[in-house]
Parts: C-alpha cells; structure tokens; sequence
C-alpha cells in the first residue's frame, strides 16, 4: 500500500513559501530599479554643470533678485542726482521692458552666477559701472520726460566711482559643497542600490520555475521603469516651466528636469534588448519543443505501422 511521503506532504508548502517569498524579492527589486535610476540620473545632473548654472540663474533671476537690483538702480540715481525717489522708481519701473535694461540686469545676474561657482581660494567680482552704464541715458531721457532735469555726465562720473563688488568664496563655496554633497550622497544610493538591484535579482532568478522567463520579466520591469520616469520627468519639466504659468523660482526646477533624460533612455534601450533577447529565446525553445514533440510523433505512427505489418 503506497503512503504519501513526507516530502510530498511539505510540496504545497514549498511551493507556497517560495511564491511568497518570490513577491517579497520581486518588491524589493523594484525598489532598487526605482532608487538605482533616480541616483544614475540624479549623478548626471551633478556633473552637468551648465545645467545646474542655468538652474541657478532661474533662481536668482526670479521676481525678487530682479527686483532687488531695480531697486539699486533707482537708489543709485536718486541719491547721485538729487531726484525724488519716487520719480526716479516710476522711471526704472518703465523702462523695465527695454532691452538695454535687461541686458544690463542681465549681466549683473550673469555675474552673480559666475560668482556663486568660483573655486575655492578665487575672488569673483561685480562690475557695477560697466554693466549700469547703458542704463544712465535711459534714464536721464525718461526723467527729462517727466521734466526732471538731470546731469547725465554727473551720473556717470559717480557711477564710475562705485566700488567694484568683490565675493568672497564663502558664498560659492556653499554652493560648489551643496552640489558636491548630493553627489556623494548619490553615489552612495548608486551603490546600495545597485547591490540590492543585483541581489534581489539574483534571488528572483534562482526562485523562479523558468530562470530566462524571469530575467525577461525583470528585463520588462526596467524598461516600464524607465520610459515612466523619462516621461514623468518631461512632464514635470513641462508643467514647471514658467512660460506655461509656472513660479518664477520652480523654472529652475523645470531645467533640472528636463535635463539629462538620456540617461532613462539608454536604460531602456538596454532593458529592450535584453526583453528582445529573452522573447527570442522563448520562442526557440517552444519552436524546439514543437519540433521533438512532432518527430516523436511520427517515430510513434510509424512504429504502429511496423507492428500491424
């Protein structure tokens, strides 16, 4: 009389232990993809340094640095020509639109970025009269506007006595550190992540019935992975940006966003070679079984056919 084993008693648990823990692994590998492609592209943003330079630039160039800096000018002439504050603000309020007033704040924001990534042990400077002294005429013709006489040579005789700005590299190191920093934080979540990334899958491999079934599963995970992020990305980047109604401030975050996608893209490309790999495997292994499963079916037919002989 034949009694079931042990073994096949503990079968259906095994089997539900594994499937169990199958889940788990396969949770914990997502996780890793997830935090694997943030630190790749998070590493590439931190090297690109045009793009955390125009970042920067959105940052300060927002309502309040701008403001700010319409504000010297205007302090500046009134206190050099003894005008009403008053009637010198409204001047600069509208001349804020013309162009040799823009690029003349421009280039102080210009130069206040330069100042912010400067070396360590290196000095930037401001060049207050070379950048201001387009916008004396300007507004020495919109005070005579308003019949406000005004010396043009006096203006520019104390324009050219302000002190050029110096900066220190306490301020542009803070940011250089900042940028730095995330870097090495980065690198940290790359590794870790890349470690759980390769044991986690590793794990669901050895776990699974069909070993190329699974890496072709895993394959199809990075890949969704990565084309959701290089499309969330460019959405945020798109919703960010203050030309379609964003703050003046998130357009920094709209650069970085939008910036370095290549990165999620040449993921996803190796993650579709490898699903493009694994699909042509399968389908050799089924053609495979098809073919031993016919010819054992012939070998069969024609061994019937030699017995009724």
């Amino acid at each position: 009389m034949n009694r079931p084993t042990r073994d096949t008693g503990l079968e259906p648990w095994r089997t539900s232990a594994r499937r169990g823990t199958l889940s788990v692994v396969l949770w914990a590998f997502g996780l890793a993809t997830t935090l694997l492609l943030l630190g790749l592209w998070g590493r590439a943003v931190t090297h690109d340094q045009p793009t955390v330079r125009a970042s920067v630039r959105a940052v300060i160039d927002a309502g309040v640095a701008t403001d700010r800096i319409y504000s010297w000018i205007a302090e500046g002439v009134a206190t050099s020509s003894h005008v009403d504050d008053a009637a010198v603000e409204q001047v600069v309020i509208d001349l804020r639109e013309h162009p040799e007033i823009e690029a003349a704040v421009g280039s102080l924001v210009g130069q206040f970025v330069v100042a912010l990534f400067t070396p360590e042990g290196e000095v930037a400077t401001v060049e207050l009269a070379d950048s201001l002294e387009p916008v004396i005429p300007l507004v020495v013709a919109g005070l005579a506007a308003r019949d406000v006489s005004v010396d043009e040579s006096a203006l520019t005789a104390a324009l050219e006595n302000a002190e050029t700005i110096d900066l220190g590299t306490g301020d542009a190191a803070t940011i250089i550190d900042v940028v730095e920093d995330a870097r090495a934080l980065l690198s940290l979540i790359v590794v870790l992540s890349g470690a759980m990334f390769l044991v986690a899958g590793s794990l669901a491999i050895w776990l699974s019935e069909d070993g190329p079934e699974m890496v072709r599963r895993l394959a199809t995970r990075i890949l969704i992975s990565a084309l959701s992020f290089a499309v969330l990305f460019r959405v945020g980047s798109w919703a960010l940006d203050p030309k379609r109604g964003g703050s003046p401030i998130a357009g920094g975050g709209s650069i970085l966003l939008g910036s370095n996608g290549n990165v999620f893209i040449l993921v996803a490309v190796v993650a579709a070679s490898v699903v493009g790999g694994g699909v042509w495997l399968v389908r050799r292994r089924t053609n495979r079984s098809r073919n031993e499963r016919t010819h054992i079916a012939e070998s069969d037919a024609d061994t019937r056919e030699l017995i009724g002989i």
